[in-house]
């Protein structure tokens, strides 16, 4: 009977404290509890028009909808401090005749009171420009825009594009607008296209060596734009206040851009001013140096990467990530066959005396990643494209794997902590119980915002229900992300393994508690409402085996083995 009961321990201790319930196919699929870093969770799923807020148990505690039905993602939405919401989205009746774009194209970029009202609406879509896949609200309170810039053959031509090896007819270039809300004006912008250089024509502009000039973009570098129009296909776009400098992910080059903001927009327009002197050049560059000639494919590090940013948002300056990059390397290796994608870290070398990015031997630094971030099965981490990264604080990370519509948080020893697929098919509510396929879901990208952001003061965060239809209701352990990590009277459970009667003794005496009885998959098997503090529960017909006990007022679990 002792060895038995030591083996039962033994198990427990190898289950606990992380459980996951087989039996969920969407929706939270698992949790290790007060693991995660408590906070709510956003996500704006595709072929739909509502932005979700979800707690840890995956009820939805807040969510805006949009008056427009046909609108669709843009394909972001964030929460800004003061309870705003910033979203993208598509919606042709707004645009102004006819536009272009490609995936990750929204054109409407509009601010919502928590309670939904439009506050502003800011339409970039018609047949020169179009926003797309990013926006990004600054600390002033302007608002940073992606946009596609479309040129002809003859700017092609004229710029230095090489006819001979390339088709087509037309480039979608990038291009950067802040807007100014409170007036709708032009605050500042930048243009990929008044940095160029090409080797092609020494009659063009732009005529130069490509390998000598890293901080211009080679307008014949067309290996991943595989011909396509979209040249480029930025998909990402963050701001450091501390630097007052730019990030672009720009997919089809494999590389991270970085720009100075601090320039005025002529400045920005030409190679010198601002902070670094080097106007809206290319400050630095990283993930690919073939993009300018000094590497081979054997060099290569980022491949089809999303979300490039740093590391600023709620962390401290002494967690170990901070002022770094995070991004999303979606297909590494470019090897379709390995479907391989991890979260890494990039800890660039910004020499603040000099105001430059180091480099050596003409490519920018580092050589290598400094970290590495996956989920336990590789393949829940694969996603072809999209996709995102949030480092949490205490070295926890949040990624969103777009093509699979998992959710998923690690803690700092790159344990599961958390994971939620969101249980949408083609925009509709799925029932659980039943498989999604890759794509059935897809969302561009989540964003977990903690308790105490200021968003939330005074806002009512009672969940509402479920997404998926069909819920378990009885799935997740904890009430309410809003109760994680207080500190709150506990209630004792002894004997422990049981026999058949186990005592329980409870915070308060004359308080009347709710106690459920779980079974291991989570489901409630017996319901008791006791008031006296020290109270004996009858196990004499209840089978061997793993059971918890739950207060939810307390949102309180004890684990109970019963031998």
């Amino acid at each position: 009977m002792i060895h038995n009961t030591m083996r039962h321990l033994f198990i427990l201790l190898l289950i606990l404290p992380f459980v996951t319930y087989t039996q969920n196919t969407v929706g939270l699929l698992s949790f290790q509890a007060n693991e995660p870093v408590a906070g709510y969770t956003l996500f704006y799923p595709d072929i739909q028009s509502t932005v979700f807020l979800i707690d840890d148990c995956g009820q939805i505690v807040h969510q805006w909808d949009d008056s427009d039905n046909g609108a669709r993602p843009g394909p972001v939405a964030y929460l800004l401090p003061d309870g705003r919401l910033l979203r993208a989205k598509r919606y042709t009746p707004l645009f102004e005749g006819p536009t272009f774009g490609s995936g990750g194209a929204g054109g409407v970029i509009e601010l919502l009171s928590w309670e939904g009202e439009v506050l502003w609406t800011y339409v970039v879509a018609n047949s020169t420009e179009r926003q797309h896949h990013d926006v990004h609200y600054m600390p002033n309170g302007h608002i940073l825009i992606l946009a596609y810039e479309r040129f002809g053959l003859p700017a092609m031509i004229e710029n230095g594009f090489d006819t001979t090896q390339f088709s087509i007819e037309e480039i979608w270039s990038e291009k950067i607008i802040e807007i100014d809300p409170a007036t709708d004006s032009i605050h500042w912008e930048w243009h990929a296209w008044d940095h160029l250089v090409q080797d092609f024509d020494e009659a063009q502009l732009n005529f130069g060596t490509i390998a000598a000039h890293p901080e211009k973009i080679d307008l014949n570098y067309q290996e991943f734009a595989e011909e396509r129009a979209d040249w480029i296909h930025a998909n990402a776009l963050d701001y450091n206040p501390e630097l007052d400098q730019i990030m672009i992910s720009a997919r089809n080059f494999n590389e991270i851009w970085i720009i100075d903001h601090s320039t005025s927009t002529e400045e920005a327009a030409g190679s010198s001013g601002g902070n670094s002197d080097m106007g809206g050049d290319l400050i630095w560059r990283w993930g690919s140096p073939q993009a300018y000639q000094a590497g081979t494919a054997e060099d290569q590090q980022l491949f089809f990467q999303h979300d490039a940013q740093w590391v600023d948002d709620f962390v401290t300056e002494d967690d170990p990530y901070f002022g770094q990059i995070a991004v999303f390397n979606n297909w590494l290796d470019y090897d379709i066959a390995a479907e391989r994608s991890q979260g890494q870290i990039i800890n660039s070398s910004w020499n603040e005396e000099t105001q430059q990015y180091q480099q050596e031997n003409g490519v920018f630094l580092p050589a290598e990643f400094a970290d590495t971030l996956i989920h336990p099965i590789a393949a829940n981490n694969f996603s072809t494209n999209a996709s995102s990264i949030q480092i949490l604080e205490g070295g926890h990370v949040l990624m969103c794997v777009s093509r699979q519509g998992r959710i998923f948080e690690l803690n700092e020893a790159g344990e599961l902590v958390w994971e939620y697929l969101i249980p949408l098919r083609f925009g509709q509510p799925f029932p659980q119980g039943a498989n999604l396929n890759p794509g059935d879901n897809f969302a561009f990208q989540a964003k977990r915002y903690p308790l105490d952001y200021s968003a939330f003061q005074d806002r009512d965060l009672s969940p509402t229900g479920y997404l998926e239809i069909d819920p378990n209701e009885e799935f997740c352990l904890l009430t309410s992300v809003a109760e994680a990590g207080e500190s709150k009277p506990v209630f004792e459970v002894f004997p422990n393994p049981a026999g058949n009667w186990v005592q329980l003794r409870l915070p308060a005496a004359s308080v009347e508690y709710e106690l459920r009885l779980l079974n291991a998959q989570g489901q409630a098997l017996q319901t008791w409402l006791i008031k006296d503090q020290q109270t004996e529960i009858d196990l004499s017909r209840l089978p061997a085996g793993l059971y918890f006990l739950q207060l939810p007022e307390l949102g309180q679990v004890r684990s109970l083995l019963k031998h």
